[in-house]
């Protein structure tokens, strides 16, 4: 305890009041800053989720028109005479064999198996 606390308790106390009330408004200064941030970050990920969610709306009505169409033109070639379903079938399957997987899917480039174009000497 300092002579000024001694003789001085009243502005002594009201320095010490005023050190703690500084002190606790920095605290919940601190304390806003990061409730504002999380609910900034929490914005910013609902934003994000609602566009993807979007994307993958537009992509299940762009698939959906897509087989429509197919199944529209198979149906014209089927009626034409021109073409089986049985035919159709197979050159699927032969078109999905060419990239090395067999999966009913094209297979990106990145993802394919590695095989050479050309027959190297000695093998």
């Amino acid at each position: 305890m300092s002579l000024f606390d001694f003789f001085f308790p009243e502005q002594a106390q009201a320095s010490h009041l005023r050190k703690l009330a500084e002190q606790g408004q920095a605290q919940s200064m601190s304390i806003h800053r990061e409730r504002l941030a999380q609910v900034q970050a929490a914005r910013a990920e609902d934003a994000r989720t609602r566009g993807l969610e979007q994307r993958v709306e537009q992509l299940e009505r762009d698939l959906g028109q897509a087989g429509l169409a197919i199944e529209a033109l198979l149906e014209l070639l089927e009626q034409s005479g021109a073409l089986t379903r049985e035919a159709f079938a197979g050159r699927i399957q032969e078109i999905d064999s060419r990239d090395g997987v067999d999966d009913g899917r094209m297979t990106p480039r990145d993802t394919q198996p590695f095989s050479p174009k050309r027959s190297w000497p000695g093998t």
